[in-house]
């Protein structure tokens, strides 16, 4: 019998294939030329040039990633972490080269010379380029004085946590989920249970199952990681008005935000600001805009009050906490001009997700319940290879040079277990070098060893 794959999603780049063939997925002119040593090669281009206000970038005009430059500067699981001729398929962080508006941005700042400290709460241009971009693509009006800039989504919602949450504190945590939202709320002193997933998604009915009358607040992934789910804008309303009843406050991580995919809407937690859930929002440039490493992010208070006390007692007025200036500059350049290269980059990633699914759902094994909605990442069951998820990433990496991480505990909680994720946003060539390492070494990695050896 045929093996089952997803249907193609609706939106797909138009010179994508309408099945998930991968004989048909894998372009040979995108296949990667190997060397003896197996080292990957790639043409190197120069970025895109800067487009006028208002016009399209298309897909192949962002630019190939400078591998001798990712191999000395991309860290945390990726190209400067593993071996020479391993494929990354790792961390969430994009090969991709970040918009030109931002390149320029940072120039021309760095060229005047001065770098003082900026507002407490961050950059007045930075924190209305939040709150217009809140408007515009997340459903959410919001006052330029309920953003504080911080460095970077992780160490904000691990601020958000400290200051909502005191030893003790029950708290409602998706499972799976990415580890640093029950992370935030564990090094608070909060006890956390689980928010089961069903059929891939987070229901209410699911959420109703998991609080208890002793629960404080509920921690949600807003896209999902690593399921690429997205709650639809009438479930972020129900949840909210759930929330709201039983007097639980919502504190949402939203740093996928910026890739969703196939044009889908999105609601943002932060639309409710005025109702009794008082949700914080986490917000964060290194995913839809290549910035991982400028460590650029913001909280979205519930409140302008709320934001003044959130600076005042978690040490953004004493410079304790804060973010780069050069960092919000770099991040008010991308939301007030970088629309086109972000549109074509959710362009590209939804051509990856589709690429890697139509050879990823093909193998024996595995199994690929659905598409993501939203983020550049694919959890792929692979429990019917009948090997834990540990090891067949260690096979991976050492029979197919391609590096993925396990669906581990320690990654993504208990129920990411007999799962594989990979990050896509790479470019076509790299990534379709990678699907055809894993294709073809893919009867060797699941085999299994002969007894006694």
């Amino acid at each position: 019998m045929p093996k089952r794959v997803p249907e193609p999603q609706t939106g797909r780049c138009t010179d994508q294939p309408a099945t998930c063939d991968p004989s048909r997925t894998i372009h040979p002119e995108h296949r990667m030329q190997r060397d003896p040593s197996e080292t990957p090669r790639f043409t190197r281009t120069h970025p895109s040039v800067p487009r006028a206000s208002g016009s399209e970038v298309d897909p192949g005009e962002l630019g190939e990633p400078d591998l001798a430059l990712l191999r000395e500067r991309a860290f945390n699981l990726r190209w400067a972490t593993v071996a020479p001729g391993v494929i990354p398929l790792t961390a969430a962080d994009p090969d991709i080269p970040a918009a030109p508006c931002v390149r320029g941005a940072i120039a021309a700042y760095a060229d005047s010379g001065h770098f003082s400290y900026g507002p407490a709460a961050g950059l007045d241009e930075f924190r209305a380029a939040v709150a217009a971009h809140f408007l515009l693509e997340k459903a959410a009006p919001i006052e330029r004085d309920r953003v504080v800039a911080a460095n970077a989504a992780a160490s904000a919602i691990t601020l958000v946590a400290r200051h909502l949450l005191v030893a003790g504190d029950e708290v409602v945590v998706q499972d799976p989920v990415d580890f640093l939202v029950a992370e935030s709320a564990r090094r608070a002193g909060a006890r956390t249970t689980a928010w089961r997933a069903s059929g891939g998604r987070f229901t209410l009915d699911g959420l109703r199952a998991a609080v208890t009358p002793a629960t404080r607040a509920v921690f949600v992934c807003h896209p999902h990681n690593p399921l690429g789910a997205l709650l639809a804008p009438a479930e972020v309303r129900a949840i909210a008005a759930f929330a709201a009843e039983r007097g639980i406050a919502i504190v949402s991580d939203e740093v996928w935000s910026d890739v969703v995919l196939d044009g889908r809407p999105f609601r943002s937690f932060a639309a409710h600001g005025g109702e009794a859930c008082a949700p914080w929002v986490v917000y964060g440039l290194s995913k839809g805009y290549a910035l991982a490493g400028l460590r650029i992010g913001a909280v979205v208070a519930p409140s302008v009050e709320a934001a003044a006390r959130f600076v005042a007692t978690e040490g953004f007025e004493r410079t304790v906490e804060g973010a780069s200036t050069l960092s919000q500059v770099a991040a008010a350049a991308a939301l007030g001009e970088g629309g086109a290269w972000r549109r074509a980059f959710l362009r590209h990633a939804a051509a990856m997700r589709d690429r890697a699914i139509g050879v990823l759902a093909s193998l024996d094994g595995v199994r690929i319940a659905r598409a993501p909605e939203a983020t550049f990442v694919l959890f792929a069951d692979i429990s019917g290879t009948g090997l834990p998820a540990e090891v067949l990433a260690e096979r991976l990496e050492a029979i197919a040079r391609v590096k993925v991480v396990p669906g581990a505990p320690r990654w993504f909680g208990e129920g990411a277990r007999g799962h594989i994720r990979l990050s896509l946003a790479t470019s076509a060539t790299i990534l379709d070098e990678a699907l055809a390492r894993i294709a073809d070494a893919w009867p060797a990695v699941i085999a299994r060893p002969a007894s006694g050896s």
